[in-house]
């Protein structure tokens, strides 16, 4: 009995066209890679803009001027609910922020407990300026953090 020869086919089947596709993939990909910048030299992304306070409508609205009370009694004057916030408003012409600072700071140790929950905004404005504002605020209260005293 004589065994019949077998004839092979190159090229044919399933295996020749998945090894066609993955050496193309792997052919573009390296093309890509190439082209691609060093990792080590791409820019950090840029920083977001600082987003400004959510201020509602003020309900009452302290200044400091001759014969005005100070502003810890001015608090105890106002109709108080646990919802609302002081919010404290130092304006400073030029390019140094410090003194407003330091005036927002003093004028926050002058109205002491009668406070309640505060937000310092300090701000460039045309001229000096120190304002205070009880607020129904539209951003949630944040719980108070403790801050340590010198």
């Amino acid at each position: 009995m004589a065994i019949a020869p077998v004839q092979m086919r190159a090229g044919v089947g399933w295996q020749y066209a998945f090894t066609d596709m993955a050496l193309i993939l792997f052919m573009v990909s390296a093309a890509a890679l190439a082209k691609a910048p060093a990792a080590g030299t791409s820019a950090p992304p840029p920083a977001r803009p600082a987003a400004p306070p959510e201020l509602a409508d003020p309900v009452g609205l302290w200044r400091p001027a001759p014969g005005m009370p100070g502003l810890a009694e001015w608090l105890a004057r106002q109709p108080r609910d646990a919802r609302q916030r002081l919010t404290i408003v130092a304006r400073y012409a030029g390019s140094d922020a410090a003194p407003a600072s330091a005036r927002a700071a003093a004028l926050l140790r002058e109205a002491g407990t009668a406070a309640g929950p505060v937000r310092l905004v300090v701000e460039p404005g045309e001229a000096d300026d120190l304002a205070a504002a009880l607020t129904w605020d539209a951003g949630a209260v944040p719980a108070p953090k403790d801050i340590k005293k010198p």
